[in-house]
């Protein structure tokens, strides 16, 4: 659900999973999913669909619309409509009742109405179909960087992991023993672990925006808005040594996308260099409108975060998962 331009799609086809249906109601993200993809995008509000509609399958996911949560929208309200929208996953799963689902949002989500939300939407999650006698299902939240996961940008979410009741406990207990997975990198100074991929290593090898026929690089275009330094997000100096900025879909009270600005000073990113800071791969083609494109990226799931969750899950489908506890869990609520 809400599958976007496709950055979990790819990193769970990545890691070994199939994508039986994937749907979105936005019809640039379904121009530049069906490019990239074997299989088409069904466009489709989700309010439309119905459980009986979707194939048999075994994962449920979605990045659920976060904009009434982001801490970006700064009008966020409790009452905001669009956060309904995971209410849709809630009925869907009711209706399919799958072994396994993955929810991702923005941080802000922890913070809504005083944690209230978050709270409900995993009672909810956790409840389904237990009036009809069925056993419901475990869930754990948990805060994760995408930049722990060699994604070179800062990029924390909230990943919801549920597991049906019906799966045997013992089985439950080594998913969750074993998620989230283990970070592949640290700037932490006492880690043994590959520091966090850095701007440089991301973009670095990139020539200037119209040094080369666009037909070498795709997409390697970008806005002529203006540069101004004020700190404020989108509009700050940024470190070739670091990670880079978060990538955002959407901006202030404008509807265009924040769009950071090039270490050189003299431009913002283009699309290109946000995609690799979202880590999609070169050969992964946006189309729509420009801002369109820099919309998509900045909603997507990063790829590489998302290959290493759809990796722990498909070793776990796979058995390939040992039963002990993980001792390095930084942040779970057990439900």
């Amino acid at each position: 659900l809400f599958a976007g331009c496709g950055g979990l799609d790819l990193g769970l086809i990545k890691s070994g999973h199939e994508i039986v249906l994937a749907t979105d109601f936005d019809k640039d993200c379904k121009l530049t999913y069906d490019k990239n993809f074997d299989h088409d995008l069904l466009l489709m509000d989700v309010k439309d669909l119905k459980g009986s509609d979707l194939p048999e399958y075994d994962l449920l996911t979605g990045g659920f619309p976060c904009q009434g949560f982001s801490v970006a929208n700064a009008y966020r309200s409790v009452e905001d409509e669009r956060n309904e929208l995971y209410l849709e996953i809630v009925r869907l799963l009711h209706e399919t009742k799958p072994k396994y689902f993955l929810a991702e949002n923005v941080m802000g989500i922890l913070s809504l109405g005083q944690g209230k939300v978050v709270k409900q939407i995993v009672k909810e999650f956790s409840e389904i179909a237990i009036d009809e006698g069925y056993p419901g299902y475990e869930v754990n939240l948990y805060k994760l960087n995408a930049a722990d996961y060699g994604v070179p940008q800062g990029r924390k979410r909230v990943i919801f992991l549920g597991v049906s009741k019906e799966v045997p406990e013992s089985d439950r207990r080594v998913l969750f023993n074993n998620f989230p997975p283990k970070p592949t990198n640290s700037n932490k100074k006492e880690s043994s672990l590959p520091p966090q991929k850095t701007l440089f290593q991301a973009i670095g090898d990139l020539p200037e925006p119209g040094e080369i026929t666009d037909e070498e690089i795709q997409n390697h275009y970008g806005t002529k808005h203006k540069v101004k330094l004020n700190g404020y997000m989108g509009n700050r100096k940024l470190n070739w040594d670091k990670p880079g900025p978060t990538i955002v879909g959407r901006g202030g009270g404008t509807g265009g996308p924040v769009i950071a600005v090039h270490p050189n000073l003299k431009r913002r990113f283009t699309v290109r260099e946000t995609a690799r800071i979202q880590s999609f791969p070169d050969d992964f083609v946006f189309l729509g409108s420009t801002s369109s494109q820099f919309r998509q990226i900045g909603n997507a799931v990063a790829v590489d975060f998302a290959y290493h969750l759809g990796k722990t899950l498909k070793d776990f489908e796979e058995k390939k998962l040992k039963p002990q506890d993980q001792t390095t869990i930084e942040f779970t609520n057990h439900h």
